[in-house]
C-alpha cells in the first residue's frame, strides 16, 4: 500500500494512460498500470487527433480520463469504424450511423477484469464529454448529480470502511473518497457518491457495489523489489539460515500482495539464491500471496505485466531471465518456473489466519500504516501465532512495532531491519 495515502493530487496526464488507470496496486504509494497502456495510445491516435493541451485527471498515477479534439475531416462513420482496431480507446470512440452519436464497446483480452472495463468506460465518458461531435447514446449517458460525499455520509463511510478493512480515513479525507469512488458512479449508474455509499453499506443487497467500493478504497500500487534491502536480507541472511537448518518446506507469506509484484519478486530471489553453495531448493519453497481484492488476485494469477509496470524496479537482467514475451509486444508474462512457486488466496487481515498454517517469513510491507494502533497490534500478534520459531517478519521502511507488540526482537540486516519472533531460535545452533 502507499507510503503516503494522501498522495492523490489531481494533475496532468495523457490519454495513453486511460486504459491503465485502475489496474495498479499495493499499497506502495504510486498507483496504477494496465497491460493495455502503451499499445492503446498508438492505435487511438490513428482515430483521433489529440489537442496538445489535453489533460487527464489522475489520482496519484491513476488516470481518470483525458481530453481530446476530433480531427477535422475524420468524422465519417465508415472512416472511424475502419480505423479503429479493437483496442480499449479506439473501440469505445467508434461512431454509429446516427450523427453525433457514439456507443461504448469495451475491448476484451484474455484475463480482462470488470475493473479494467470500468476504466475503459471512464475514459470513454471523459473523452466524449469534451468532444461535441462524439456524444454518448442516450442508453450510455449518465447524468451524475454529485461527485462529492457529504460530511454526514463521509463519517458513516469512514466508520464502515474501518470495520470492513481496518483502513482509518481520519478527518478531512473527503477528497480521497471523492476521487476513488467517482468512476464507480458510471460503472453502476448511480447518480451520487452518497447514494453509492448507501448501497455499498448493504452488501446483502448490493454485493457487487460493496465489493467494488472496498476494492477502490484499498487498491493501490506496488513495484518489483521495492526498497531492495528486504530482498537482500532474504537472499543473504534469512534463506541461508533456513537452508543450514534443513528447513523443508520453506514457507513465505506475502500479505496484502496487491497485483503480485512482491510475491513474484520473492520467488525470483529464491531462484537466484539457488546458485549459492547453501541454498533453499525452489521446489521446496511455498510462497502464499493474499489480498482482500478478488480483482487484484485475478491479475496476480494472470501474471501479465505491461512495459510501464515492468520498468518499475525490475532490472533488464531479471526481465530477460524471469519473463516471457506475449502476442502483445508491450506486455510480458511471468515465467512458469516463477509462477508455479506462488499460490494466491483471498483474505482480509482483520479475519482469521488459522487456515494458512505456519510460515518462516512474513512480508507485510506498507500496510500497517493504514490501520489504527489497536488494529496494528492485533495483526502483529496474529502474525506471531503464524510464525515458526525463529521466523521473520518484514515490514515497510516507515513502519515499526514499537509499543504495539512485544513478541519480536529487532534484527539489523545492514542495510535495513527485520523482526524475528522471540524465543528459541533453531537457526542459531547451525
Amino acid at each position: 500500500m502507499s507510503d503516503n495515502p494522501q498522495n492523490n493530487n489531481f494533475g496532468n496526464g495523457s490519454i495513453s494512460r486511460i486504459a491503465s488507470s485502475f489496474l495498479h496496486r499495493k499499497s506502495d504509494s504510486a498507483p496504477a498500470s494496465s497491460s493495455a497502456s502503451t499499445s492503446t495510445s498508438s492505435s487511438f491516435n490513428r482515430t483521433l487527433s489529440v489537442s496538445p493541451t489535453s489533460t487527464a485527471s489522475s489520482l496519484g498515477n491513476r488516470s481518470f480520463g483525458g481530453a481530446g479534439t476530433a480531427t477535422p475531416g475524420a468524422g465519417t462513420a465508415s472512416t472511424l469504424a475502419t480505423r479503429q482496431s479493437g483496442n480499449a480507446i479506439a473501440s469505445v470512440m467508434r461512431k454509429t450511423s446516427t450523427p453525433n452519436r457514439a456507443q461504448f464497446t469495451p475491448s476484451t483480452y484474455p484475463g480482462i477484469t470488470n475493473l479494467a472495463i470500468a476504466s475503459q468506460k471512464a475514459g470513454y465518458d471523459s473523452v466524449s464529454a469534451r468532444n461535441p461531435d462524439i456524444q454518448p447514446t442516450t442508453q450510455d449517458r449518465l447524468q451524475v448529480q454529485s461527485r462529492t460525499v457529504s460530511d454526514m455520509q463521509y463519517h458513516r463511510f469512514a466508520k464502515y470502511i474501518e470495520e470492513q478493512s481496518g483502513i482509518v480515513l481520519g478527518e478531512n479525507k473527503q477528497y480521497l473518497v471523492n476521487s476513488r469512488l467517482s468512476a464507480l458512479l458510471l460503472r453502476f449508474k448511480v447518480p451520487t457518491i452518497d447514494e453509492l455509499i448507501n448501497r455499498a453499506m448493504q452488501p446483502n443487497i448490493y454485493k457487487d457495489i460493496s465489493s467494488a467500493v472496498i476494492d477502490a478504497m484499498t487498491t493501490n500500487e506496488t513495484l518489483w523489489f521495492r526498497d531492495t534491502y528486504p530482498y537482500l536480507a532474504l537472499k543473504n541472511i534469512i534463506l541461508p539460515e533456513l537452508a543450514r537448518a534443513g528447513k523443508i518446506p520453506v514457507r513465505i507469506w506475502s500479505a496484502a500482495c496487491s497485483s503480485g509484484q512482491e510475491p513474484y519478486s520473492i520467488a525470483m530471489i529464491v531462484q537466484e539464491q539457488a546458485t549459492n553453495m547453501v541454498h533453499v531448493d525452489p521446489s521446496q519453497c511455498q510462497i502464499i500471496g493474499t489480498d482482500i481484492s478478488p480483482e487484484m488476485l485475478d491479475r496476480c494469477r494472470f501474471a501479465h505485466y505491461d512495459n510501464h509496470a515492468l520498468a518499475r524496479g525490475l532490472s533488464a537482467e531479471r526481465k530477460a531471465k524471469f519473463f516471457k514475451p506475449t502476442k502483445d509486444p508491450n506486455v510480458m508474462r511471468v515465467d512458469d518456473k516463477i509462477k508455479q512457486m506462488v499460490t494466491f488466496k483471498q483474505m482480509n487481515l482483520l479475519g482469521s489466519y488459522s487456515l494458512l498454517g505456519r510460515f518462516d517469513v512474513i512480508f507485510c510491507r506498507n500496510v500497517l500504516i493504514y490501520f489504527s494502533n489497536e488494529v496494528k497490534s492485533q495483526i502483529l500478534n496474529k502474525f506471531a501465532l503464524c510464525l515458526n520459531p525463529g521466523g521473520y517478519l518484514i515490514l515497510g521502511s516507515s513502519e515499526s512495532i514499537q509499543g504495539l507488540s512485544d513478541k519480536y526482537e529487532m534484527v539489523r540486516c545492514n542495510p535495513g531491519l527485520a523482526y524475528r519472533l522471540k524465543g528459541s531460535n533453531p537457526f542459531s545452533k547451525h
